[in-house]
Formats: structure tokens, C-alpha cells, sequence
């Protein structure tokens, strides 16, 4: 009797430790998704400015310019132009005309994922301001160099939302769809996520998809090569299509604050 129940109390411990053992999911929980984690990231030097020297320049601004309208995103918003000066800005004309003569400041980091962008808005970069708007354009990293498919984009995007609103609950927020890339394999899923992106648009939220009007004649959904400068990044032509979208809607959107 003692044998047979030392070895179901063997099997039993054998059993537990199995079901207890973590399960290879790439990284992700069945409700959590890495892109809705906050984190820093190491992956792009500005000219000479880390990272962190960016977001530490962010906070300083702050605490002297109050901005109506801020712009939050990735390299595509990191070089357009704009304050803090990026170390390759790309057409300072378009950038006015978008603003419309309003006070603004570029939150864009080059290479961001939107993990990385939640972590910045924890860390202070919409503290101590009260803009009337702020234009969101992120998640093409994701998509591209990460690899994460449109629902993680989704899920990152709304805790970004989330935390974005927590910060400025009185401000507007113009989310942007996703650009056209080059890489035609992501299309799908560029489409699928600003499909997704397109659902958030609510509370406060207007979402814009622009790709329309990035696209090569007759070859969409292939980015015009007139207004890329490297497939993903757009040229001063191509910023100033850009500008020209969103010139109308972000007046409108500042001018019934």
C-alpha cells in the first residue's frame, strides 16, 4: 500500500509541474500583446541624440512652449519638421501649411514602435501642456521591422488611446491610418490595420486614412515613387500631399475646441 501511494504522489507532482509550465507563445498571453507593453528602445541614434535625449528635450519643452497641437508618432513624424528640430528634417513649407499657423510640438521618434510610444506618454512627454489636438501616425514599425500582425497594432493602439486620454482628457485626437509601403507584402495587413484603426474612432477620436492619395497611379496599393523617398518615408512631395490633407480637418478640428 505505502508503494502504491508514494508512486501516485510522484505521478501527481509530475502531473502539476506539467500543467504549471509555461507554454511557448511567442511572447504573448493568451489577452496580452508586447505591443501594449511600455518600453524603451535603443534601435535608432538621432545625429548624435539617443533616445532618451529626445523624450529628456521633450520635457524641457514643455515646461517653457504650450503647444495648441502635437503630433505623435514614428520616424514619419520625427523627420517632417518641426520642434524639437530632428537632425534630418524634410520640408519645413509642408509642415506650416498642415499646422496652420498653430503652436506645435513633434513628438515623433524614429523607429518607434507604439510600445514605445505608450511609454513616452507615461513618462511625461503630454505633461504639463494642454493641446486642442493631437495627430497620431504609428504603427508602420510594427507591421515592418517587428513583425506583428494588424490585431496586435490594434490592441497597442488602444492601450495608446487609453493612455493618451488619461493625460489629456479634454483634447481632441485625429488617429491616422497607416502609409503605403514599398514592401507590398504588408499591404494586406496595412489595410487590415487601418480597417481596425477605423474602429477606434470614437470618444473623441476622429480616425483618417490617406493612402488614397499616396498611392502610385493605377498600382495601388504601391506607394508613388514620386512621393517616397525610400518607400516608407515620404519626400517633401509627398509630406505636401500629406499636409494638404490634413491643413482642412486639423482647423476644423482646433477651431471648435
Amino acid at each position: 500500500m505505502r508503494y502504491h501511494i508514494l508512486a501516485f504522489s510522484f505521478l501527481y507532482a509530475i502531473s502539476a509541474l506539467s500543467i504549471a509550465a509555461p507554454q511557448d507563445n511567442a511572447g504573448k498571453s493568451q489577452d496580452t500583446f508586447s505591443s501594449t507593453i511600455p518600453v524603451t528602445q535603443q534601435r535608432e541614434i538621432y545625429g548624435g541624440v539617443s533616445w532618451l535625449d529626445r523624450h529628456a528635450q521633450i520635457l524641457e519643452r514643455n515646461k517653457i512652449v504650450k503647444p495648441d497641437l502635437v503630433f505623435l508618432g514614428d520616424s514619419i513624424t520625427h523627420f517632417w519638421s518641426g520642434e524639437p528640430v530632428s537632425y534630418r528634417p524634410t520640408d519645413a513649407a509642408s509642415w506650416k501649411t498642415a499646422n496652420n499657423g498653430l503652436v506645435v510640438t513633434n513628438l515623433g521618434f524614429g523607429f518607434d514602435y507604439i510600445e514605445n510610444a505608450i511609454w513616452r506618454i507615461q513618462n511625461g512627454e503630454l505633461d504639463g501642456i494642454a493641446p486642442k489636438l493631437i495627430v497620431i501616425n504609428i504603427g508602420t514599425n510594427n507591421l515592418g521591422h517587428k513583425g506583428d500582425n494588424p490585431e496586435a497594432c490594434e490592441r497597442g493602439m488602444k492601450a495608446l488611446l487609453n493612455e493618451v486620454r488619461v493625460k489629456q482628457p479634454n483634447a481632441k485626437i485625429l488617429l491616422l491610418g497607416i502609409y503605403p509601403r514599398f514592401e507590398l507584402k504588408l499591404a494586406d495587413a496595412i489595410v487590415d490595420t487601418n480597417r481596425r484603426y477605423a474602429s477606434l474612432a470614437k470618444d473623441g477620436v476622429t480616425f483618417l486614412n490617406i493612402s488614397e492619395a499616396l498611392y502610385e497611379p493605377g498600382k495601388a496599393p504601391a506607394p508613388s515613387a514620386q512621393l517616397f523617398r525610400d518607400g516608407l518615408h515620404p519626400n517633401a512631395a509627398g509630406y505636401a500631399v500629406i499636409a494638404e490633407k490634413l491643413a482642412p480637418i486639423i482647423q476644423k478640428l482646433t477651431s471648435s475646441f
